[in-house]
Order: structure tokens, then sequence, then C-alpha cells
């Protein structure tokens, strides 16, 4: 799908603050994109040379800013390597020089409000739109795991499985490499069951949360509607399409299996996630995101400078080097050595 970029604004700490009566620019739950230029920021790099990506954090937006409530900030929900945590925007974008972001978001023309959900709606609440209650659902789990602190053996198993999927993308000639990977993981696995945490607690790296927050709030939302007859035709029709929430591949076929199995009733939604679904829902990395086109481009900030992202017709040229550089940003990353996209 072509873009444009178009330069509406040079600063991003008070552009995207609701001051007017124009309506907000973000929307809770956009799914933000960022790489930390930092040449200090080795993991940063890592990232993205693991991923053939140019991107290598992911967050969530959490809170929009509400002076008459006492917010004047924005807020999102990110995992570090020390754990999940709230921040302020200015953390995402300034060092203007340091950061750039990329916002996406999710299209709900497919997602079935409840009528309990369509009776609820305020037309006073600037960020109240179609899905609002879902969205608030998917922030919501990210913020629940914000005590979910990593120990090194989670740390241990992610990287694992982070380093099962790249050698399954960039070393398909050698398997036995996936293989030993695969292994490691397993190791990982239950030595994390196995260990003296007392509370089954999921723990992520950045993206991994993101995806998971957006897949839990649906799965939860489906049960407790289909416990209610009034609810349960949007239930149904959201449990169709799981897959609108999956923002990565699924080489293995695990996720489309799962969803096909709620659909023949041979599972219950109710019952424990497959941890081989689980597994893929963790292993999300920065560049599916961007990769993804389930996902809509909202905004690019490059340097301090905002681009608002908008569909374009067939053959539409960037009409500057800084709109060009812009898009380059946005292109889909793992690519061959021929310059194909590979197949996920």
């Amino acid at each position: 799908m072509p873009y444009r970029a178009t330069r509406v604004a040079d600063d991003p700490l008070t552009y995207f603050r609701q001051t007017s009566d124009e309506g907000p620019r973000l929307r809770v739950s956009d799914v933000i994109l960022r790489v930390n230029h930092n040449p200090k920021e080795i993991f940063s790099r890592l990232i993205r040379y693991a991923t053939n990506s140019q991107w290598s954090h992911t967050a969530i937006l959490y809170l929009l800013n509400d002076p008459s409530k006492g917010f004047d900030n924005i807020f999102l929900v990110e995992a570090l390597t020390s754990g999940v945590h709230v921040v302020s925007w200015e953390n995402e974008v300034y060092p203007f020089k340091e950061f750039t972001v990329g916002i996406k978001r999710l299209p709900l023309d497919w997602y079935v409000e409840t009528p309990y959900e369509q009776s609820r709606h305020d037309p006073r609440d600037p960020e109240d739109n179609h899905g609002i209650f879902y969205l608030r659902h998917v922030r919501g789990m990210a913020l629940d795991q914000v005590n979910g602190l990593y120990d090194h053996k989670v740390v241990y198993e992610l990287s694992a499985l982070y380093m099962e999927r790249v050698f399954k993308r960039h070393l398909s000639s050698f398997p036995l490499a996936a293989e030993i990977a695969g292994d490691i993981a397993k190791i990982f696995q239950k030595w994390d069951r196995d260990g003296e945490t007392s509370q089954n607690m999921l723990h992520f790296i950045c993206s991994g949360l993101v995806q998971y927050s957006y897949f839990e709030a649906l799965r939860r939302r489906i049960i407790n509607d289909l416990a209610s007859p009034e609810s349960q035709e949007a239930a149904l029709s959201n449990m169709s399409n799981m897959d609108k929430i999956l923002f990565r591949d699924d080489p293995d076929g695990a996720f489309a299996d799962y969803v096909a199995q709620l659909r023949a009733g041979k599972l219950h939604i109710a019952d424990p996630v497959p941890d081989e679904v689980l597994n893929l829902l963790k292993t999300t990395t920065p560049a599916d995101f961007n990769n993804n086109d389930k996902l809509d481009w909202k905004y690019v900030v490059n340097e301090g400078v905002i681009w608002q992202i908008d569909t374009a017709p067939d053959g539409y040229e960037p009409q500057s080097q800084e709109e060009e550089a812009v898009l380059q940003l946005m292109q889909p990353e793992h690519r061959s050595k021929d310059g194909e996209q590979e197949q996920g």
C-alpha cells in the first residue's frame, strides 16, 4: 500500500496533547515504534541487527492528557529489561536527534460492540469512539503486567525463543541451529515452571507485551460476552476475527489452528492458551509491527519533525528527500539478499 508523508509540526512534545475541540491526534492503545540512535545503546542495535529492522522498541499508548482531570502529559506502557513501566511521552521522543518514533493504529471496523458497549458511549468524551472499551481493556492488560519484573530465567527463555526464530529465518540452510535454540528454549521454560515464583505471571520483552495485550483483552471480552445471551452474537463474531489482532507471521499455523479449534468447539476460549500460541505472541518483534498491514500508519516523528501518514494513489512519488527518508522507515523489512521480501 503506497503512503504519503506530510510535514505537520515541529514540536512532538505539545502537538499530540489534547488542547482543542478537534479531537485527540492519538488514541488509547496506539502502537508506538521507536529506535534509539544513541551509539551506546548496544541492545537496540542488536535487536535491529537480529530482526533486520529499523525499529528496536515497541510500546503502547496508555493515557491521553486531560487537563480537566489533572493529566497534563501523555503516558505509555512499555517493557524494558528491568520490567514493565509507565513512562511519559517525553521519554519516547526527547532528545529529538536520538529517537525516531512511528505510530500505528488498529482499525476496528471488524469489531462488534455488545449492546452494553453501545449504550455506554459518551459523546462528551473526546476519546470515545467505536471499540474504545476494547482498547481500554488492551491498555489495562498491559498495565496489569507492571509488576511483572523480569528475572534471569525469563530473559534466558525469551532470548532462546528469539534465537530460534532468528535462526529459522536467517539460517534456514542450517536447520540444526534452530533445533538447538528450540531445545534451549524448552530447558528454560521448564526451569521457569519449576522455579520458586509463586504467581503464574507472564513476562515479556517489549513487543511481546503489546501483542499479548491485544490478544488477551479480546479473549477475555469474548469469554465474558459469551456468558450473556444478549452479547453472544457479538462474542462469536469477534472470536471469528481473532486473526485481526495477530501482528506477526504464523509460520507453523499455531494461531490459525487455535482459532479453528475454537470455532469448531474443540477448544473453549476460557481454557488455558496453548504454550505454542503464547510463545508465538511473546516473540513478536518491532519489525513485525512495522511490517504488518493490519495496523495503519498514522505518524512518524523524525528528528523532532512530525509527519502525518496517509494512503496515496499507486505510483505516488515523494515530494522531497525528507519525505522519502520518512517513507523508507515504513518499508517492509526482513529482506533477502536479492532485495525481495522474505515470506514468513
